[in-house]
């Protein structure tokens, strides 16, 4: 699913307030070597590190290197994330026509983006300058059949929480979180492919251990059109109880905040270091540039599963739709909608004898499967009706 696209609501009036500078790259001046270009999959890329180097820009890579700043001192900074068809410009996210990729162990970017950036030329010269001023122009509205070929929800990323080393929350009865997200997650992609014909990518097929950022990366490289994380929840009362269903922004409440903290402590076991600096860096990237390219059908599509859930397990508390900061979404919440759900509190006794059961784990990737097709039926309903 292709995103060429500039930030916003999907058919994005965004394009015509903020426009682009669609400027032909022009040949650099004679004598000046230009800068290395390679052909990655049929487009011309040049590497992060040429681009930084003729705009007098510094690099920081951010955790598990899925995040490149370039630091401009007399300009807005760029950031890019691997394989993610968006990028930052100063405070503002852009849609790319094409995503940074890996290649030669460098991070590279299209020409297609710098002609979007309005780069003039080429070279090795430090003039090489991006044009910071992104004068508006209207631009055309894409066409009713344009938007579903490129909104058309066809691939979902499954997300079964923890694995391997990482049991996540473990029950009074030794029941383990990783057992009961991978099981469900099995049961939901099953049928999302038989009823319909969704193509199904996994983040882990069995108890293995994959890091957080790895699994966005997992999510973006498919290029998926939504990214459904399973867990279970747990506290410090064993009488809390319930379901609920997260989207990614700050969080509101303490228990919302306690949720994120706990999911987000499998970063302690991330073979690959990551540094307070870098996590420091992360922060600077403004949450609400990360959460705001899908919020709206984040929350629409937490919405549909809690409802389908709650409608299906009457017997246990609703706890509603949340926000929370949530490290694994804040690497897919650039490149698709996102939702994290709490299927139930494996530290309650009752709800623990639940989610180990068979029928339990059939009926909970029915009622999620239900939300996920309601929200698929009712956003490409809305796609049809601009034909």
């Amino acid at each position: 699913m292709t995103r060429p696209q500039p930030t916003g609501r999907r058919g994005s009036s965004l394009a015509i307030l903020l426009g682009f500078l669609l400027l032909p790259l022009s040949h650099p001046a004679d004598g000046q070597p230009a800068i290395p270009s390679v052909t990655i999959q049929g487009h011309q890329y040049v590497s992060i590190q040429d681009l930084a180097r003729v705009l007098s820009a510094t690099i920081e890579f951010v955790p598990l290197k899925d995040k490149a700043l370039l630091k401009r001192p007399n300009g807005p900074d760029l950031v890019f994330t691997l394989h993610a068809p968006v990028y930052v410009f100063g405070d503002v996210l852009f849609r790319a026509p094409l995503p940074a990729r890996p290649h030669d162990g460098r991070l590279h970017v299209s020409h297609e983006v710098l002609r979007q950036l309005g780069i003039q030329h080429l070279s090795s010269q430090p003039e090489t300058s991006l044009d910071s001023s992104f004068a508006p122009r209207v631009v055309a509205a894409p066409t009713g059949q344009e938007l579903e070929d490129r909104w058309a929800i066809r691939r979902i990323v499954i997300d079964p929480g923890h694995g391997g080393k990482d049991p996540g929350a473990v029950g009074s009865k030794r029941t383990f979180e990783k057992n009961i997200t991978l099981s469900i997650a099995r049961g939901l992609g099953e049928k999302l492919r038989k009823d319909l014909g969704i193509d199904v990518v996994y983040t882990r097929t069995n108890d293995t251990f994959i890091g957080l950022g790895r699994r966005a990366r997992i999510a973006r490289e498919a290029d998926g059109d939504l990214f459904i994380s399973l867990h279970c929840n747990a506290g410090y009362r064993r009488a809390a109880g319930g379901i609920e269903v997260y989207f990614l922004s700050e969080a509101k409440t303490a228990a919302a905040a306690e949720a994120a903290e706990r999911e987000n402590a499998a970063l302690e076991l991330e073979e690959d270091s990551i540094e307070e600096e870098d996590l420091s860096t992360l922060r600077g990237i403004a949450l609400e540039i990360l959460s705001g390219q899908f919020l709206k059908e984040s929350q629409d599509l937490a919405a549909s599963i809690r409802g389908r859930m709650t409608r299906r397990f009457k017997q246990m508390d609703d706890r509603g739709v949340k926000q929370a900061n949530f490290y694994v979404m804040r690497g897919t919440m650039g490149a698709m909608p996102s939702v994290l759900v709490e299927m139930g509190f494996i530290s309650n006794p009752a709800e623990e004898k639940l989610l180990k059961t068979a029928r339990f784990q059939k009926d909970m990737a029915d009622a999620i499967f239900e939300g996920i097709r309601a929200f698929k039926q009712e956003h490409e309903r809305q796609l049809s009706d601009t034909k």
